[in-house]
């Protein structure tokens, strides 16, 4: 799942229908974007996520589950 940063480090998970979410489970999402475009158009400073960025996205949902 291809996952973008906004300028202030939060993390996006682009979904099957071209949204993105706060979390890779759109049903458990708090904040989303319609499209990349409406992300970068608010947040020119968005960028795709590094392998190194998706590896502490994903320690953190791990140590955060229920």
């Amino acid at each position: 799942m291809k996952m973008y940063i906004t300028s202030d480090s939060w993390p996006f998970y682009v979904q099957p229908d071209g949204c993105l979410t706060d979390d890779p489970d759109p049903d458990k999402a708090d904040l989303g974007w319609d499209n990349l475009k409406q992300m970068m158009d608010w947040d020119e400073d968005a960028r795709e996520a590094t392998l190194a960025e998706r590896k502490w996205a994903a320690r953190c949902r791990y140590n955060a589950r229920a």
